[in-house]
């Protein structure tokens, strides 16, 4: 058995898994660049819909932007519903709502459920030009952050 253990342990520290071993880059290119455009995004940006796992609504979310988020209008709309606990939906929707997050259940899939994001804390009430700033329209960007 414990030329195993030592087979093993030899592998894995090639590997550099071990106890003190250096940082492993699992995180690619394509991934950093997506990254790096939603950041030159959001600084332009007003409003962000931040779209998280309704399941493991705390661990779904991008660490790496919340920073870029501080001071933005947020809606956190929590998708895939239909597959949460509804108990557990209402209390995270509670939480959030609690600590002046603005936030709603989707399904991504159904196109009520959607439509429910535009009308989310007054979307739908967004500055006109008669107030003096640029008209929204059914063209204008919104950065969705997140996976559906």
């Amino acid at each position: 058995m414990g030329g195993v253990r030592s087979m093993v342990k030899k592998g894995l520290g090639e590997m550099g898994f071990n106890k003190g071993g250096g940082v492993i880059n699992w995180f690619p290119g394509h991934m950093a660049a997506a990254t790096r455009a939603i950041r030159h995004r959001l600084k332009v940006s007003d409003l962000v819909i931040e779209v998280r796992d309704a399941r493991l609504p705390l661990s779904s979310v991008n660490e790496d932007l919340q920073p870029s988020l501080s001071g933005k209008r947020r809606i956190l709309a929590l998708n895939k519903k239909d597959l949460a606990n509804p108990n557990l939906m209402h209390k995270w929707t509670h939480y959030f709502n609690s600590r002046e997050q603005d936030c709603i259940s989707i399904n991504a899939h159904s196109r009520s459920s959607v439509k429910k994001v535009s009308f989310a804390d007054g979307m739908d009430q967004l500055p006109h030009e008669e107030e003096g700033q640029k008209a929204v329209d059914d063209n204008t960007p919104l950065p969705v952050l997140g996976s559906l």
